[in-house]
């Protein structure tokens, strides 16, 4: 009876492991729609190696993915994106001089010379409230940072 158990176990998560691969490569998780739509990349969920969301309710936070880049990815990069230093308009953005903003993308984007794309998503230009999306790429990673206020 035990063995019947084991079989039948062995069955089931079988076959939920197969359902969850097909329904992730189906329906892709929300940060590769985000990348997908904001940097104009065609990204696979197993590309990500980090994820972070702070927004909250009514859509409010930060977002930070890192992932790889494939060499076709790469060759966009270099054609599309600027090179550093970041433009002194965008830099107190993402680097801030204080804590004020609690900006955890500093944590991860490494200070080195690279590529980076910047995409103001806000539809008031009022100054008030930030929306924009921000990448780096150091040559290895991209650190993708969107900001919601």
């Amino acid at each position: 009876m035990q063995i019947i158990f084991g079989i039948f176990a062995i069955i089931i998560s079988f076959i939920y492991t197969c359902f969850s691969a097909l329904f992730g490569f189906l329906f892709p998780n929300t940060e590769v729609i985000a990348v997908r739509k904001n940097l104009d990349m065609n990204i696979k969920p197993y590309y990500v190696e980090f994820h972070e969301d702070t927004h909250g309710w009514f859509g409010d936070g930060e977002e930070i993915i890192i992932f790889r880049p494939n060499q076709k990815q790469i060759e966009k990069i270099e054609a599309e994106w600027k090179k550093t230093p970041v433009d002194c308009g965008i830099a107190p953005l993402i680097f801030p001089e204080n804590e004020y903003n609690g900006l955890e993308l500093t944590k991860y984007i490494p200070k080195t010379e690279g590529f980076w794309f910047y995409k103001n998503r806000s539809v008031l230009r009022d100054g008030y409230s930030y929306n924009f999306s921000f990448a780096f790429f150091d040559g290895e990673k991209v650190y993708y940072y969107e900001l919601d206020t």
